[in-house]
């Protein structure tokens, strides 16, 4: 789904990521503290993921912050190229949420070359006012929640400059539209991380040259450079591998390796040749696998070495054609960054080259990419002469393959398993003692909300029209004081969010899946039209609230009789709903009961 997408600065295959302070728009901090402040938080980035990175392969570049300056605002920014390993892209998401729950000080943006894909991955649960000519500076990653800066005006709502949404989020943290169906959307891939990081790893038996061995003893992610240097390899590059100077095949060993099951998966599907250096058993033979294998992943190293010395940097832009570099210099000029400097001026020039230093910073095309050849030759030069007592201790598990192989027939039960079977309650399977036990407590629960919510109903004090929290104060002015002030406390310390509310309700105690709860806030057109006792109207309010009834009612969750209970949460209901995450009555109700979600 590409509603989000937009005009990136990154290259293909790239993630860019950048992480400012939640007070980066305060005056009384100056850029050095605030640099000195974001060099700690480098350091704990690093200090937080390497036990996850450890023995982490990274398709083509790691995880890596530094700091920058952006529109004159000092900050961590980093680019990373994942290839074809969208694990490695989503491993930094993992990485920027953990870091983002241990400080709370910092706010953080991610996006790709498709823009802002955590949108993407949301766009069902996002709020309907938000689209991409509204959205810029609107999303961040806080506190570990991925959070919308709201809008108190949905038809006219507008993209925020990053000064003033700097700003919003310094000042008015608490006020960020963030529901839990939302995190859920955005951040279902990352269920089971950490643990789930290693499962993307195989280990594989292989016969390679002592040398190759050696070096992915000491350097295991090196298995990534090289795979990918034999899978781009062309007939001019392959003739390097007939000699094999810096990997001689007549001196290799049997050893396991561990390699990403993308790249296993790509490399095992490759085709060649042997060159005549190698001696590799037929395809029926014992030990042809470990063979081949070993055979593909020396000739990469092989590549990777012969092309050592030679440099790889990406050529300099020519920043008067480039299209991102354009919109990034409008981008500028609505922020106000040449400050009504007229264009040919020294002053404007030089702006225009800080300008360009900061792009290639932030878009990555100042990534030089580094000579792992000659790191290889001479790691290999500082290493001790590898022998076969030492390879006997290494650890020879071997992982099976058979993840390899396509069941159609669990593909297709695992599709099944994605969608909800068009059935009602009444044919679903028979319900275990767990399911029981869960449905009993939701109902329990709705019926305490609905018993208070009552209670409230009944309180003389308590009113919906600016709702009354004290007793009666004669003074006028001091009971419009004194509800303001109560509001007020509502807002910063109950951090009251209708949505999660609303979401509650529909999951525990209608048991609605997310596309039914996403279909409720948008357009709910019940095919019961009929209130217990009695029929509705025509209005789709009307059939909704019967709807609300009926489910009710068959859910035990209130008994007949009961209709002015199920008139209360109908009319609570319809209030969360209009508000679609803004700020209203809803709010102060739920916050007064004690319903709000923190």
């Amino acid at each position: 789904m590409e509603i989000f997408s937009a005009v990136s600065d990154l290259p293909d295959d790239c993630v860019g990521y950048t992480i400012f302070l939640r007070d980066a728009g305060e005056s009384h901090t100056s850029k050095l503290e605030k640099k000195a402040k974001l060099e700690e938080i480098a350091s704990a980035a690093s200090e937080l993921s390497e036990p996850w990175t450890r023995e982490y392969i990274w398709q083509r570049q790691e995880f890596n912050v530094k700091v920058v300056e952006f529109l004159g605002e000092p900050c961590l920014r980093g680019v990373t190229e994942f290839g074809d390993s969208i694990d490695d892209e989503w491993f930094i998401v993992f990485i920027l949420r953990e870091l983002s729950k241990k400080f709370p000080d910092i706010v953080v943006k991610i996006t790709d070359n498709d823009g802002e894909f955590l949108l993407i991955e949301a766009a069902t649960a996002i709020p309907k006012w938000l689209n991409p000519d509204n959205a810029d500076n609107r999303v961040w990653i806080y506190n570990g929640n991925l959070c919308i800066i709201p809008t108190e005006e949905p038809d006219s709502a507008t993209s925020y400059t990053l000064h003033d949404a700097l700003q919003f989020l310094s000042n008015n943290a608490s006020m960020l539209y963030h529901p839990q169906i939302l995190q859920k959307e955005a951040f279902a891939r990352l269920e089971g991380y950490p643990q789930a990081i290693q499962a993307n790893i195989h280990r594989a038996k292989v016969f390679v040259p002592r040398r190759v061995a050696q070096i992915l003893h000491h350097r295991p992610r090196y298995i990534a450079p090289a795979s990918e240097a034999f899978l781009l390899r062309d007939p001019i590059s392959m003739k390097v591998c007939s000699a094999m100077r810096n990997f001689p095949p007549e001196d290799s060993v049997t050893c396991v390796v561990k390699i990403t099951k993308l790249l296993y998966t790509q490399m095992k599907s490759q085709r060649i040749i042997p060159p005549a250096k190698f001696e590799v058993p037929k395809a029926n033979e014992e030990g042809y696998d470990a063979a081949e294998l070993g055979m593909k992943i020396a000739c990469g190293f092989e590549l990777l070495c012969a092309g050592s010395g030679k440099s790889k940097v990406r050529k300099q832009k020519d920043y008067a054609t480039d299209v991102r570099f354009k919109e990034y210099m409008r981008m500028l000029e609505k922020e106000g960054f040449f400050k009504h400097e007229i264009p040919g001026t020294l002053h404007y020039q030089q702006l225009v080259s800080q300008a360009q230093k900061t792009f290639a910073e932030v878009s990555g095309d100042a990534y030089n990419t580094s000579d792992i050849g000659t790191d290889i030759i001479n790691g290999l030069e500082t290493m001790d002469e590898l022998s076969d007592e030492e390879i006997a201790t290494w650890d020879s598990t071997v992982d099976d393959d058979k993840w390899m192989d396509i069941d159609f027939t669990e593909f297709e039960s695992m599709l099944d398993s994605n969608a909800r079977p068009e059935a009602g309650y009444n044919d679903q399977p028979e319900d275990t003692e767990e399911t029981k036990r869960e449905i009993l407590e939701s109902q329990e629960k709705v019926k305490s909300m609905v018993d208070r919510l009552r209670k409230f109903m009944d309180d003389e004090k308590a009113g919906f029209d600016g709702v009354e929290f004290d007793d009666d104060i004669s003074d006028s002015d001091e009971e419009e004081t004194a509800q303001s002030s109560r509001i007020e406390e509502i807002d910063d310390d109950d951090d009251v969010n209708e949505d999660d509310f609303l979401e509650f309700f529909l999951k525990e105690a209608l048991k609605l899946s997310p596309e039914e709860i996403e279909q409720f806030r948008t357009d709910p057109t019940p095919e019961q039209l009929k209130l217990h006792g009695k029929t509705t109207a025509s209005s789709e309010n009307e059939d909704q609230d019967g709807d609300i009834a009926d489910e009710l009612l068959a859910k035990g969750i209130v008994n007949e009789g009961e209709n002015d209970d199920v008139e209360i949460m109908r009319n609570l209901l319809d209030s969360i709903k209009s508000q679609e995450g803004g700020a209203g009555p809803g709010s102060n109700l739920l916050a007064r009961l004690g319903l709000g979600s923190n």
